[in-house]
């Protein structure tokens, strides 16, 4: 028998515009492939580690095509499961809590289209409220590709944080975060009829990549909405949908394996101030590191229910 496929992430000639994106499940000796595509006149996966669910971008070589239901269990896939099992609510559907093996909860920061800069005290207050001991401190962005596109000077300063300060996990949050304040919510954000979920999907990766970010597995629907069709599509595409049992903003407390969410796109002030309250009511837990900021990849691959 031949020793596994070692495969390891390749950035070189890996710039400028993607093309040919396709959905494409594939085994990489130890890694999973997500998707294909073409940059820089050559060929790359977008592969993820189930074991770890963290991803990377490797040389399109030695792989061997999989349905996703072929692949063995692992807490990716537990991830998926999971958050099929959690699909019937109209908000908030997929993974809204986890059970890690630390004291602490996950910060995820949404960054919806908005025509306000980045609010960067946020970072700041965070930074100041985390030892230098625990650097880089873990954060996941729920972004979306629009407010990508369309402030790129803020998402520069958050690439060079990343890797120091903070560890930065990027989630999809949909191409263009749709939303009417005169809809109902079934017909509302990607329940808006005639909205086209693959594109919304991986139009996203598409741009981050081109951006220099790497995509994660996880996807949040706009505005936490969905229905099963929505959740068995994302999953489809080795995604796994991430809700809240902590929007500040609406009064939700965070707690021990609480996913806690807060706007950093300057359009909802309130969920920033109860996030600094928070920092302060924890102060001396999180100084003593008895409640953590704790990294989704690692929570859920070590914390599902």
């Amino acid at each position: 028998m031949s020793p596994p496929l070692r495969v390891q992430p390749v950035d070189a000639g890996r710039s400028g515009k993607v093309s040919e994106y396709h959905v494409a499940f594939a085994r990489l000796g130890p890694l999973i492939s997500l998707r294909t595509f073409l940059q820089g006149g050559a060929w790359w996966r977008l592969v993820v580690d189930p074991k770890t669910l963290k991803t990377s971008v490797v040389a399109d070589v030695g792989a061997v095509s999989l349905a996703l239901d072929q692949v063995e269990p692992s807490p990716w896939t537990e991830g998926l499961a999971e958050a099929r099992q959690h699909d019937a609510s109209l908000q908030d559907s997929g993974l809204t809590h986890l059970l890690p093996s630390q004291t602490g909860f996950v910060l995820t920061v949404d960054l919806c289209p908005s025509r306000k800069h980045f609010d960067f005290d946020l970072v700041h207050q965070l930074i100041a409220a985390v030892e230098s001991s625990e650097r880089p401190i873990p954060v996941a962005f729920a972004i979306s590709g629009v407010w990508l596109q369309e402030h790129p000077d803020d998402l520069a300063q958050l690439q060079k944080l990343d890797g120091t300060d903070l560890a930065i996990t990027w989630i999809n949050h949909s191409m263009h975060h749709r939303y009417s304040p005169t809809r109902p919510l079934t017909q509302n954000f990607l329940l808006e009829p005639g909205t086209n979920m693959p594109s919304e999907v991986l139009d996203t990766e598409v741009v981050m990549l081109e951006a220099g970010l790497m995509p994660s597995v996880f996807f949040r629907f706009p505005g936490l909405i969905s229905e099963p069709s929505l959740v068995e599509f994302v999953t489809s595409f080795g995604l796994i949908p991430v809700g809240s049992d902590a929007w500040l903003a609406k009064g939700e407390r965070a707690g021990r394996g609480s996913i806690v969410l807060v706007h950093g796109n300057g359009n909802e002030p309130q969920g920033v101030k109860d996030f600094y309250a928070l920092l302060k009511r924890e102060g001396k837990a999180i100084a003593q590191h008895q409640f953590m900021l704790l990294d989704l990849r690692e929570a859920v691959s070590v914390g599902l229910p």
